[in-house]
């Protein structure tokens, strides 16, 4: 009896040591399907850029999406982004509080007692509780789209996962790190496209990486050369910006143009 005892007592000092999940608890129930899309279409024909918290949701409903961004690399606090795999719309959930959520989570996302609005133009769904939302599975990657600068740069690519080529830092960055000590860093992009066989110009076409000061590559140089940038696509007020997930999917080695 007393070797039972002692195992039990050494299971649950390692269960709690490691970070077993808790008991089962029963889930949030599914009520009304929303798509993503239908979310999205609420908020834009409101005709308000900075249309915020005026939707409750009162009922139990949900929606379903991947999961494209998480809290990893410290570049977000609080925030995630998912997007339905079939139409690739997408929104930012904004938590209450930080989550495990991974990106590639296929997700079901309770919407009862959270807020649909935007935040000065990037769709949201505001005041989340963790256990509103529920993994399903993991690892369902989606696949960035490839855009260009003119392509991103509308609504309908809000919050969603892209993928820029043939994209360099302006030469006014060079020597800058992702963010400034003190702040958030605003890096600008600028896209190149082929005229003739290895002739490259610019298209004239620019935009804001954001990243914030917490980012676990904050204090890392920027890429010098040119390549592709992997990222969100968000909106503050008119400017256009884009979110990176970590600086290990900025790969820019190539020749500058």
């Amino acid at each position: 009896l007393s070797v039972l005892v002692m195992m039990s007592s050494c299971m649950d000092k390692n269960a709690r040591k490691n970070n077993y999940p808790a008991p089962n608890i029963a889930l949030p129930p599914v009520g009304m399907v929303y798509t993503i899309s239908d979310l999205v279409h609420m908020i834009s024909i409101s005709g308000d850029p900075n249309y915020v918290n005026d939707t409750i949701f009162k009922n139990d409903c949900s929606i379903y999406g991947i999961i494209t961004d998480d809290e990893t690399s410290g570049n977000t606090y609080k925030a995630s982004f998912v997007q339905e795999r079939a139409t690739g719309k997408a929104i930012e959930l904004y938590m209450k509080s930080v989550t495990g959520l991974r990106i590639g989570d296929s997700v079901r996302v309770c919407l009862k007692g959270s807020v649909l609005g935007a935040y000065k133009g990037t769709p949201q769904i505001q005041n989340i509780e963790s256990v509103k939302v529920v993994v399903l599975d993991n690892q369902k990657y989606i696949e960035p789209e490839v855009v260009t600068i003119s392509q991103l740069q509308n609504q309908n690519m809000l919050c969603q996962l892209v993928k820029l080529e043939n994209v360099q830092f302006v030469a006014d960055e060079m020597g800058k790190n992702w963010a400034d000590e003190n702040g958030y860093g605003e890096r600008y992009l600028e896209e190149f496209v082929e005229t003739s066989p290895g002739q490259w110009s610019p298209t004239g076409k620019t935009i804001m990486v954001r990243t914030s000061n917490y980012a676990a590559f904050a204090n890392k140089p920027l890429p010098t050369g040119n390549g592709s940038l992997v990222a969100i696509v968000t909106l503050y007020n008119n400017t256009w910006q884009l979110v990176v997930r970590d600086n290990s999917e900025a790969i820019m080695d190539g020749e500058r143009h």
